[in-house]
């Protein structure tokens, strides 16, 4: 193999091609520098000790996981994983065996209580990917109520739909923020449309434009770099106000006709540990085809603290003491292809472990 800058290197070396989740946002692998941070198995910022990017001439390898998320890795690239083989253990295994082992396990059929009635079963899983563990950022206004505003703001300014019977808990929650309702109008039925000022804080108008999510609803890229608790509550804001929990399942939905906002709340899901799973149709009103839908499914605990609104959050049960399947990434697919530029990267951190790529999948370097 060689360095990027064509200079040889001694030996095979682990390295990736893809983005990798940094403390200001994301990078691709290959302009990630030493004194940089990216986020460890544990979601904690880890600083990089050393980037090494040369062209493999050896075949690279594809890994493509449950959730979408693609990585390609060299023949010798570590992946920290679960290997089924009659139950599952924590392994590393190259790129190279996971292709040649393959990506199921011919499990044999039986019977009693303990019945496989199911032969092929994932071989591989990725480590639970963690939240991550980063200091508050400045967000000019509570991430609540920025929350609640993306589900169901209009977004030319500080207004939000709602039912009457969910108005009281909004003015609660304002209140609580130093936040306050200014106005109200009924709008049909029983719905208001209620226009929201920040009190002392600053004008609520100002505070959409500073964000720039004024007529161009998004996620802020500040949110996603935002401490665990902030991303949770603009979380919370988009769950109460345009989300579903259906009752005994502990499954979350939320649908969006905005491809940005589902790929923002996609990624900021991820960001606190959960899984998200989307998948796209046809927007449809009294039988006409509108556009895109976008519908965002995946489950969360009481302990994950998803909503506040009670209606909604007391349908959520505790987990069980076993890792859930909702918490990791089985590997669907592994594919041969051509050498590429991939990278090594070295962080200062007990098994050199880092996230990659969309899904914050763990990778590592054991070398």
């Amino acid at each position: 193999m060689k360095r990027h800058t064509g200079k040889a290197i001694e030996k095979v070396a682990m390295a990736i091609s893809g983005m990798v989740p940094t403390v200001t946002g994301w990078a691709n692998t290959r302009d990630v520098k030493p004194g940089d941070h990216l986020l460890s198995e544990s979601g904690i910022p880890v600083p990089v000790l050393s980037v090494d990017t040369y062209e493999s001439e050896s075949p690279c390898y594809e890994l493509t996981f449950r959730d979408g998320t693609r990585l390609v890795g060299s023949k010798d690239h570590f992946w920290p994983v679960r290997e089924y083989n009659g139950k599952y253990c924590d392994t590393v295994a190259t790129s190279e065996r996971l292709a040649q082992v393959g990506v199921t396990f011919k499990r044999a059929l039986t019977t009693g209580r303990t019945k496989a009635v199911k032969g092929d079963v994932s071989r591989w899983r990725t480590r639970a990917t963690p939240a991550l563990v980063l200091p508050e950022a400045h967000i000019p206004m509570p991430p609540y109520l920025l929350g609640y505003w993306l589900g169901d703001g209009d977004s030319d300014g500080p207004r939000i739909t709602i039912s009457d019977d969910d108005l009281p808990h909004l003015e609660r929650q304002c209140e609580a923020s130093g936040a306050r309702i200014v106005s109200r109008q009924r709008t049909h039925g029983k719905t208001f449309r209620v226009r929201f000022d920040l009190g002392e804080r600053a004008s609520s108008l100002n505070a959409l434009r500073e964000l720039g999510v004024l007529h161009r609803k998004h996620i802020p890229a500040e949110v996603f770099r935002s401490s665990d608790v902030q991303r949770r509550q603009t979380l919370q804001g988009i769950v109460d106000s345009d989300g579903y929990i259906e009752t005994g399942t502990n499954r979350v939905e939320i649908c969006f006709t905005s491809d940005v906002l589902a790929r923002d709340t996609t990624e900021l899901i991820r960001t606190l540990g959960l899984y998200p799973r989307v998948s796209v149709g046809d927007a449809t009103l009294n039988g006409r085809t509108l556009g895109k839908r976008y519908r965002i499914v995946f489950t969360a605990y009481d302990t994950d603290h998803v909503s506040r609104l009670p209606r909604k959050a007391e349908r959520l049960k505790p987990r069980g003491k076993a890792v859930p399947y909702s918490r990791v990434r089985t590997i669907t697919a592994i594919a041969e292809v051509e050498p590429t530029i991939v990278t090594r990267i070295r962080v200062s951190n007990s098994g050199s472990t880092y996230l990659a790529g969309e899904g914050l999948v763990p990778v590592c370097d054991y070398s």
